[in-house]
């Protein structure tokens, strides 16, 4: 008997995943090795650091979450924005993600509050407490910005085009 191929999904991020088991280990490198990255001193890769955690997920265990708790306190608000959605991404439970994220919705840089409006909207409607961004990214429709005009459109029907319809069950 052969062993069955390996299928490859997207994730929400956009990285490739296997059913196969991980091994907390993304680009062939091992959950330390990110965990490293979100405490390099150059911002993008803290950021690819977060994004790799993402990834990883729940197998980078308290190791990956509390390395992202700390990252929420980070110099660079994107990159406390990445952080918030992987930790968000591996635990909806925390948040102080969530408050971060929704924060980023006001940033003075216009490519936060898009990015932040970007990763709610792939976190989804199940994450606890995500109406809370509702309001905001409804104001954010009037950005002067296009980009985050268009996530913020883009992040409200993903949250509200799956609550409307679980209210009509």
């Amino acid at each position: 008997m052969t062993a069955a191929k390996p299928t490859w999904n997207r994730t929400d991020f956009g990285a490739m995943t296997t059913n196969e088991p991980c091994s907390a280990v993304y680009l062939e490198r091992s959950l330390d090795h990110w965990l490293q990255y979100l405490e390099h001193s150059d911002p993008l890769l803290r950021r690819l650091g977060a994004h790799a955690l993402s990834v990883i997920g729940p197998e980078g265990g308290d190791k990956a979450i509390h390395a992202l708790t700390a990252a929420l306190d980070d110099s660079q608000s994107f990159v406390r924005v990445w952080a918030a959605a992987a930790l968000a991404h591996i635990d909806p439970s925390q948040q102080r993600a969530l408050d971060i994220l929704i924060a980023g919705l006001s940033d003075s840089q216009s490519f936060v509050r898009s990015l932040s409006a970007w990763h709610l909207g792939r976190l989804g409607p199940n994450l606890p407490g995500i109406e809370e961004a509702v309001p905001i990214l409804l104001e954010m429709l009037q950005d002067a910005d296009p980009s985050a005009r268009a996530e913020a459109e883009v992040a409200l029907k993903a949250i509200q085009a799956d609550n409307s319809h679980s209210r009509n069950r």
